[in-house]
């Protein structure tokens, strides 16, 4: 019994050490857990990239601070703009727990979107420059002017180079459906044009040029004609200049452009109530309801989307719209004052003026209620007035509504009485559409509202007819035309073409022409000139040849085709013109290079040397030729005739003519320099008393300049010495009697010239490159020209100022030349330009957009243009081909061009 107590003793204590034993073990110190975390933040986007450093846990809370959570171990959470308290809370398996929390600031770069001040701390102005040019970001260097304060303004640096400068993609895009103008802030102390381009939108890329002054700190304004979007704003400063300097841009934003302001203040004429810097309403007084409002009525002579004076009659006699000027109006030299006025109801208009140095004056005029109408109120003082009083309806009680605008001072001259048309025809053997009579049931309106009508404009020089036609385009489609029926097919074996008289309120009015067969639409040929004459009359010729002959018997007008607006045009004497040859044979003489090479036009551009005294000879047949009396004795080259022309070095020419004297005798015919030696490309020529054709051929070696001459030589011999018919064109392309079109006009078109020197023509790099390459050529030659052109490039070559004297206005013209694509891609394209030039300075070139090459890759292809040439053409035509680059940086292209040709059609 004791050793089994004992024993349980013994147990029991054996236990309780197992227990005790226990105990210690639950009692022992657990790792700590311990939360605790780090991130990575991506300030362009927001997004944070959580890692956790947490000890000892294996589950975690994680509390973003934006009422959002999370589990995972290493979250990633992406936050918009703010201040965020982060909290991780981590646990381990027997419960234990910490929590950790960091204060989180994010802080996303806005992109640049409009208004743009660049004071913004959290926005990326990211310009992208080309071809030269820098921009950085920089405190305002000169505050002053419309830019007084000591903020961050835009820099830019310009190299020198044509065409550089910088783009901002907008986080936003510039929508011009009602704001259409941008205005900049701009410093530059020069006086440079500054070009705005708008791109990556919903439309075509536009552009404009706004003029700066140089005068420091100055608000510029750019409007464009465009209801798109836009997601690029692109500046060029001196755009194809090469202005090199320093120049700052701030605060540009978006306006209407009827709110740009206006600095005058002072009521005066001219007053077009378009200045919104002129209270108008407090100097526009009387018994009349008056305020300035847009345009409610865009028709007609007043189809502008202007500002226009409002006068609301309430039925009262002699209800006034009074106007107080700040200038006075003079009438010393300037008799008249004219504005345009709308009314529905025909009413007399008084125009009184008072508060004069003399007594008040008056004069009355009738509207006739046709809507706009331009009125002249001419008057036979010449003192000078303060106040001009307008009474719609004078002593009546008419009741309305009327519309003013564009009040001017004219010289007052009462418009001259029309003259009566005659004769009317529309036969197809004899057309003349006068509207003597009214030829209505004649004419189809295909979308062109036709009214016969009193002539709304009396022109000395061009139309004094009584009648005209009207033509208001509806706006229902963009090929809104009138259609005239004739009574038989038009003749163009006797006519040389057709001639219309037209007038257009709008600059720059297409007039097309399009001759049909009655009944089959299909059958048809067309024309198309561009007005030179904006609100004036002028006369357009359309020639056409006997192939066009007894073919069509409808004549289709459009005005301003794919314009689709709803203008007002007039047209007059529709008529055939010329006889005999139709423009396609019978005998027509080509000058080739030459001007008045058969001298029907008397002497010029021919000039003479000492010692000659020149007679234009008429024969009993009508056939002018130039005799050249020699009447005094002189060294060779002194006693002469000639003309003036660009004469390409190596390239060779046909010279043919008619000579012959009064007796048997040698001159000296050929081209040379002005004041130069003629020597090497004349040759001498034996005259008789018998009318002879001479044929040259003349290379011109040693000398190659615009200053050349086609000379005739009469040498020392007294006596008489006739010339005719002198036809000068180049490498036997023709001439001597052609069937109506000139000779070649671009010297060196295949580039082969000097063995590829490249005379004849410009070469301009623009941040690519243009050439003369003896890659490629075409048609058995070594030499093209290779264009080749990258990201936001425009290199290209070009013709300039060939065929002056050669090329009339209204002329058709053709450029052919053959082009072989090596690549184009990304957005480049090869452009083919004209211009008609004036050679009167500063007066601006007339563009022709001929269109795109042919780009099938890796072969030779021809292309064709024609254009009509424009209505200034004295300093001639220049011709550019160039390859355009856009925006993207893989934009690529290179071609070759050859063969290029310039003629007369």
């Amino acid at each position: 019994m004791k050793k089994l107590i004992k024993n349980f003793k013994q147990i029991t204590v054996l236990f309780l050490a197992l227990i005790a034993l226990g105990c210690q073990e639950d009692e022992a110190v657990l790792p700590q857990v311990v939360a605790n975390f780090t991130y990575t933040l991506n300030a362009d986007n927001g997004t944070v990239t959580f890692i956790n450093v947490s000890e000892n846990a294996n589950t975690y809370e994680w509390d973003f601070g934006d009422e959002n959570t999370s589990t995972e171990i290493n979250p990633v959470k992406i936050y918009e703009n703010g201040t965020y308290t982060v909290t991780l809370k981590a646990k381990n398996v027997s419960g234990a727990t910490d929590t950790f929390e960091d204060e989180i600031v994010v802080l996303i770069p806005e992109i640049a979107t409009l208004p743009i001040t660049f004071d913004g701390e959290n926005t990326k102005y990211d310009a992208q420059v080309f071809s030269g040019a820098a921009f950085s970001v920089v405190d305002n260097p000169d505050p002053s002017g419309v830019n007084n304060t000591v903020t961050k303004v835009g820099k830019i640096v310009n190299s020198g180079a044509a065409y550089e400068g910088f783009y901002l993609d907008l986080g936003a895009p510039i929508n011009l459906t009602t704001d259409k103008t941008i205005q900049v802030m701009f410093w530059s102390d020069t006086a440079v044009d500054i070009l705005l381009k708008l791109e990556e939108g919903t439309g075509a890329a536009v552009e404009t040029t706004a003029g700066h002054s140089g005068s420091g700190w100055e608000m510029i304004y750019f409007s464009f004609d465009s209801s798109a979007s836009y997601s690029r704003f692109t500046m060029f400063v001196d755009g194809p200049g090469t202005s090199s300097g320093t120049f700052y841009i701030d605060n540009i934003s978006q306006i209407k452009t009827a709110d740009i302001p206006c600095l005058q203040t002072n009521l005066e004429l001219p007053i077009d109530f378009d200045c919104n810097g002129i209270d108008y309403t407090s100097k526009i007084v009387g018994n009349v309801s008056f305020n300035v409002l847009d345009n409610p009525e865009t028709s007609g002579i007043n189809a502008q989307e202007t500002k226009v004076g409002v006068i609301t009659n309430s039925g009262e006699a002699f209800e006034n719209a009074f106007f107080n000027l700040d200038t006075p109006i003079d009438f010393t030299t300037l008799k008249g004052i004219r504005f345009k006025l709308f009314s529905d109801q025909a009413l007399p208009i008084k125009l009184k003026l008072e508060d004069g140095t003399e007594a008040p004056i008056e004069v009355d005029v009738n509207h006739t209620g046709s809507g706009w109408e331009e009125l002249t109120f001419t008057f036979t003082s010449t003192a000078s007035y303060n106040d001009m009083v307008l009474f719609v309806d004078g002593p009546g009680t008419s009741v309305g509504t009327f519309y003013i605008d564009d009040i001017t001072q004219v010289t007052g001259e009462v418009a001259n009485p029309c003259t009566a048309e005659t004769m009317q025809s529309l036969s197809g053997a004899d057309l003349n559409l006068t509207f003597m009579s009214d030829p209505s049931a004649s004419i189809i309106e295909d979308g062109g509202d036709f009214q016969w009508i009193d002539n709304p404009d009396f022109d000395n020089d061009v139309n004094m007819s009584c009648k005209v036609g009207q033509i208001t385009k509806l706006g229902n489609n963009p090929w809104d035309n009138n259609q005239i029926d004739l009574d038989s097919k038009l003749d163009f074996d006797a006519n040389t073409g057709l001639k219309i008289k037209v007038w257009s309120s709008r600059p720059n009015t297409e007039v097309r022409i399009k001759l049909e067969e009655i009944g089959n639409a299909g059958n048809n040929v067309e024309q198309f000139l561009t007005t030179s004459v904006t609100s004036g009359w002028e006369e357009l010729t359309f020639p056409f040849t006997s192939a066009d002959s007894n073919k069509f018997n409808k004549i289709v007008i459009f005005f301003d085709l794919n314009a689709n607006n709803t203008d007002t045009y007039y047209f007059d004497d529709l008529a055939l013109y010329g006889s005999g040859s139709g423009g396609g044979g019978g005998g027509a003489f080509d000058s080739g290079l030459l001007v008045n090479g058969d001298f029907e036009n008397g002497a010029s551009p021919w000039t003479i040397g000492v010692g000659s005294d020149p007679v234009p000879v008429v024969t009993d047949a009508g056939n002018t030729y130039y005799s050249v009396d020699v009447t005094a004795a002189g060294n060779a080259f002194d006693v002469n005739m000639s003309q003036k022309l660009a004469i390409t070095q190596d390239a060779t020419y046909t010279l043919t003519f008619d000579a012959w004297s009064d007796r048997s005798r040698t001159i000296l015919a050929g081209i040379g320099l002005s004041g130069g030696d003629f020597s090497n490309t004349t040759e001498a020529v034996n005259l008789t008393a018998v009318r002879q054709t001479f044929t040259l051929t003349l290379t011109a070696t040693g000398f190659g300049a615009p200053d050349a001459r086609v000379l005739f030589d009469s040498g020392a011999e007294i006596g008489l010495v006739n010339i005719d018919n002198v036809s000068l064109v180049l490498d036997g392309t023709g001439g001597g009697g052609g069937a109506g079109g000139g000779g070649e006009l671009i010297p060196n078109g295949d580039f082969e010239a000097g063995n590829g020197d490249g005379s004849g023509w410009l070469f301009f790099d623009n941040g690519g490159s243009s050439a003369i390459s003896s890659d490629f050529s075409s048609g058995g030659g070594v030499y093209s020209a290779k264009i080749t052109a990258g990201q936001f490039n425009n290199p290209g070559v070009k013709a300039e100022r060939v065929g002056v004297g050669v090329v009339s206005p209204n002329q058709l013209m053709e450029v052919v030349l053959d082009s072989r694509v090596l690549s184009l891609a990304d957005g480049a394209v090869v452009n083919v330009l004209a211009f008609s030039e004036s050679a009167v300075d500063g007066e601006p070139a007339i563009l022709h957009n001929l269109g795109t090459v042919n780009v099938t890759p890796g072969v030779w292809n021809t292309n064709t243009f024609t254009f009509t040439s424009g209505g200034t053409v004295s300093g001639g035509i220049s011709l550019l081909i160039e390859v355009v680059c856009g925006g993207a940086t893989t934009c690529d292209g290179t071609v070759y061009i050859d063969n290029v040709s310039l003629k007369i059609k």
